[in-house]
């Protein structure tokens, strides 16, 4: 399984080139936002939205996976 370096500074890993993968990094990367005293509607607003695509690319990806073409 080939996986492309990242090239920003600091970046410990790298990102998925196949589909499970990636989901598995959206969990860890688009967590349930959890707004912390003094940050800013917009900010809470950002992370639900980050949140509400990660889900909706999973439920995707599992609707693709249950089709009987999808083999």
């Amino acid at each position: 399984m080939s996986r492309h370096q990242p090239t920003a500074h600091g970046a410990d890993n790298t990102f998925p080139t196949n589909i499970p993968d990636l989901m598995l990094w959206l969990e860890k990367h688009c967590a349930e936002p959890m707004p912390r005293p003094g940050q800013s509607l917009d900010e809470v607003m950002f992370a639900a939205g980050r949140r509400d695509l990660a889900r909706q690319i999973q439920r995707q990806y599992e609707r693709s996976i249950q089709r009987p073409d999808a083999l």
